[in-house]
Formats: structure tokens, C-alpha cells, sequence
């Protein structure tokens, strides 16, 4: 279902792609081949880790994609609903770039602190990509995320004022993902955490899971909950905790039985076992309707349930897609304070 091309009824929209935006199209992938070869002599296994940047942004991608609709790409540029494969390769351009550089100009800075400028570095240049795919008419957004957006834009760039969040959350995510397998390709050594710093942990695992809550509200909303316990929005502090406790149980189980597997096996464990724990739960959510998804949102469902329960098959596919950006951010974090080296 994921690599289908956009031709379902769900995916009707207008694909004609005019040409200033081909003109866009060709010189998204005429600087994406510049800069792959250009950094490949400042880095190893340049392909692999830009191949690996795309995975991180599609599966962003395939999980928000209701947030807002990308048109006027051309049929050749779809490869789920609305997702194009060219944006992607547009935004793992950015982040490639940024990265290299920054970790070859500052090859002795800690890995944290090159962390923000990754962030920095890669907001600037979003603000502007975001600015050309809105006046080429290739962005627009869902009728909820108008909704919590308003009109509110950015003087001269014609964008969301939401975009200085959304593309920082964004990246953060991604670059983490990234970053974590960069680990796993680059054959790093780590040296074993012998003592989980719990406070340190919890900070970082409140930031991820927080910052993507927010960011998804537009599309799922929390319910019936106690009032005392929405933090912002509907933003929910005990379904925040919830989810910080099945991915700490997952990763801690893992880590602790599995200790002899590499990053690459325990990474699809914890997925794997975060998994298992949480959609049971997502389901008992969606039955007493906790969590309710948007119309935006459930129109781009297929129609099936996972059996016996009341949640999408497509969550089947979203859960471990969030949770692999979630535990690549995190792991990555642990990593970082961890080791000095890094």
C-alpha cells in the first residue's frame, strides 16, 4: 500500500504540474546529485546516509501527510497519496548539506552542541523551501491545521508563523533518526551506559514525544479525559506519559536481555515490542473515543480495521513509523551524553 502511486480515489487532486514548478523539479534533483557528490569527499558512505535521510522524512512524511496537501507535482512525483518523493529528496538535500558541513567545519565541537546548529542551519534553509513551494501553489494545508494556524503568516515569506516550529520539530526528529543510524553505519564504538542518568533520560524522552504531540494535534484529538490534565490544546499529560513509559519499557527490556545485539537488531526490538504494548492500548483509546481522529485525518483511511478493534489498519503501519523516529531521537541523545567522543 505505501509505494503505491497516487491514483485511488482518495488521491483526486489536481497533479498537473505547470512549469515553473518542473523547472523546480529538475533543480531539486540537479543540486541534490551536486551535493551528494560534492560531500562525498567528507564523508563516507554518502549514499547510504542520504538514503537513510529519506527514510527518516518519508516516514514524517507518510505519518503527517494529513496535516497538508502537496499539489501540482506532476503524476511522475507521487508515490503515496500526496507524499512526493521529490520533496523528499529536496529535504534530505537540506539536512545532508547542513550535517557534513557542519560536522566538518566543527569536527571538535560536542555532538549536542552541533545538534543546534543542525537545527538552525536547516530552519533558515527550510523557511526559504517552504516560501517556493507555497508560491509555486505546490503547499497548502488542512482545513484543521488552517484552523489552528489562522492567518498568520510570515512578512515577505508568505508562510505559517507555525513553520519556525514545525520545521525545527521536524528536523529534530529526522536528524535524530539519522543520526542514530549514522552510528550504525559509520561501525561507531559506544561505550556501554552503566548508569541510566533517569533525569536526563526523561528530559529527552519528554522533549521528543512532546514536541511531536504538538505537532500532530491537528490531527487527533484527546477526550474525556480529566481536566486537570491537559497541558495545552488537548495535548494530554497522562497519555504523554503513557507513551513515554511503553517506549522506556520496550527500550530498558531490550537493552537489558538483548545486550549482545547491535544497534541495528535492538533498534527493531524496541520498535517491534513498543509496538506490541501500544496499539492494544490506541485500540481500548479509539473504542471509548479518548482519541479521535480528524475528518482530514480519517478520509484518508482505507475503510479497514485491524480485526476485533475499532483502530485503522494504516495505524498498523503509523505506529512503528512514529516510534522509529521517537527511539532514533532518543537513543541518539543517550548516546551523545554518554559518550564524550561524540
Amino acid at each position: 500500500m505505501i509505494f503505491q502511486p497516487c491514483s485511488s480515489s482518495l488521491c483526486q487532486f489536481d497533479k498537473a504540474a505547470t512549469t515553473p514548478i518542473i523547472f523546480f523539479e529538475i533543480a531539486v534533483l540537479v543540486l541534490a546529485i551536486f551535493f551528494i557528490f560534492y560531500l562525498s569527499r567528507y564523508t563516507k558512505k554518502i549514499l547510504l546516509k542520504f538514503f537513510i535521510i529519506a527514510i527518516g522524512i518519508f516516514i514524517f512524511e507518510f505519518i503527517t501527510h494529513p496535516l497538508w496537501y502537496n499539489f501540482k507535482m506532476g503524476e511522475w512525483a507521487y508515490v503515496y497519496r500526496d507524499v512526493s518523493w521529490l520533496l523528499t529528496i529536496g529535504w534530505a538535500t537540506i539536512i545532508l548539506t547542513t550535517t557534513v558541513v557542519i560536522d566538518h567545519l566543527l569536527p571538535k565541537v560536542r555532538a549536542y552542541k552541533r545538534f543546534f546548529l543542525y537545527l538552525l542551519a536547516t530552519l533558515i534553509i527550510g523557511l526559504i523551501g517552504e516560501t517556493v513551494v507555497m508560491q509555486l501553489g505546490i503547499r497548502s494545508y488542512s482545513p484543521e491545521t488552517h484552523q489552528l494556524i489562522g492567518n498568520l503568516y510570515i512578512p515577505l515569506l508568505g508562510i505559517p508563523w507555525g513553520s519556525l516550529y514545525y520545521i525545527p520539530v521536524f528536523m529534530a526528529l529526522v536528524i535524530g533518526f539519522y543520526k542514530y543510524w549514522s552510528l550504525v553505519i559509520d561501525n561507531k564504538i559506544l561505550l556501554p551506559i552503566k548508569k541510566i542518568k533517569w533525569g536526563r533520560y526523561l528530559a529527552v524522552s519528554v522533549v521528543g514525544v512532546l514536541l511531536f504531540e504538538v505537532m500532530i494535534d491537528a490531527m487527533i484529538s484527546n477526550a474525556g479525559l480529566p481536566a486537570w490534565s491537559y497541558i495545552f490544546r488537548d495535548i494530554n499529560i497522562i497519555l504523554t506519559i503513557s507513551w513515554i513509559i511503553i517506549i522506556w519499557l520496550a527500550i530498558l527490556f531490550v537493552d537489558k536481555v538483548f545486550i549482545h545485539f547491535d544497534l541495528f537488531k535492538k533498534f527493531i526490538s524496541y520498535i517491534l515490542l513498543a509496538t506490541a504494548i501500544a496499539l492494544p492500548i490506541e485500540a481500548i483509546f479509539v473504542a471509548k473515543n479518548i482519541r479521535i481522529y480528524s475528518p482530514s485525518t480519517t478520509e484518508n483511511f482505507s475503510g479497514y480495521l485491524v480485526p476485533f478493534s475499532s483502530v485503522p489498519v494504516e495505524v498498523i503501519f503509523v505506529f512503528p513509523f512514529y516510534l522509529a523516529l521517537i527511539i532514533g531521537f532518543i537513543k541518539y541523545w543517550t548516546y551523545t551524553f554518554e559518550n564524550k567522543e561524540l
